[in-house]
């Protein structure tokens, strides 16, 4: 059937323009969140899997050092728990344990011990938590958090903290930290299993390949649409 090649218009020439540029800009976006993004997973796994040390007593901390293997030796300073909330776990509602432990030499730093049910955020329910012992912990730097726009903000006085403000925790609990940096511990096993440590992501979702290739698809389908659209059958441009 023989086809006729019409002329696109002016108007639909700059549309369909301005939607490709979009669309492969978008895709090229992604393809660029995909390297960080692997970069990012790579640097991680990388810090976690060195050979754990001390955990740096600085005020300065140095951002290459997150998710750095780490331990801490101490005893827990069970009085001043504080719970990080809105924290899921497999679908279940939650906190983080927050704890001060006080160190051999009388330093104190910010311990992320895991995850809670949230039915159990009166310390008498978990009793086995509420250790009295000199304990040794291993687990990831973290860095102190900026709070997000989306966040609430923290409320000290109920003990409710969306965000891991250092400065504000060390000055609520009464306590001078000797660091910034904060060590959220692994998954090894705890009297009466709570909390449930490992909680530090290490992994992160990676699906910007997809998104990429979901742009780059519908700048390509777009082409394939306006090629086709101007060179129809002549019966089409007829009957139209």
């Amino acid at each position: 059937m023989p086809l006729l090649t019409t002329r696109p218009s002016i108007a639909m020439k700059i549309s369909v323009s301005l939607a490709l540029v979009i669309l492969i800009g978008l895709g090229s976006w992604q393809v660029d969140r995909l390297f960080w993004k692997q970069n990012l997973i790579n640097e991680r796994h990388t810090q976690a899997e060195k050979p754990p040390i001390a955990v740096p007593l600085t005020q300065t901390p140095d951002p290459a050092m997150a998710f750095r293997s780490a331990f801490a030796e101490g005893r827990f300073l069970n009085d001043q728990e504080m719970h990080l909330m809105a924290r899921t776990r497999r679908g279940n509602v939650g906190f983080h344990l927050i704890t001060p432990l006080e160190q051999a030499d009388g330093s104190v730093i910010l311990i992320n011990r895991g995850w809670v049910p949230q039915d159990y955020r009166d310390p008498a329910t978990r009793p086995e938590s509420v250790i009295e012992d000199v304990v040794r912990v291993t687990g990831v730097l973290r860095l102190p958090q900026v709070k997000h726009w989306v966040q609430p903000e923290n409320e000290p006085l109920k003990n409710q903290w969306f965000f891991v403000d250092v400065d504000a925790m060390a000055e609520d609990s009464g306590t001078e930290l000797a660091t910034r940096y904060y060590l959220e511990l692994d998954e090894t096993p705890v009297p009466g299993g709570l909390p449930i440590g490992g909680q530090a992501k290490v992994d992160l979702p990676n699906s910007h390949l997809q998104y990429a290739i979901t742009w780059y698809s519908l700048a390509l389908s777009l082409i394939v649409i306006f090629v086709l659209y101007h060179r129809r059958p002549k019966d089409d441009v007829a009957s139209s």
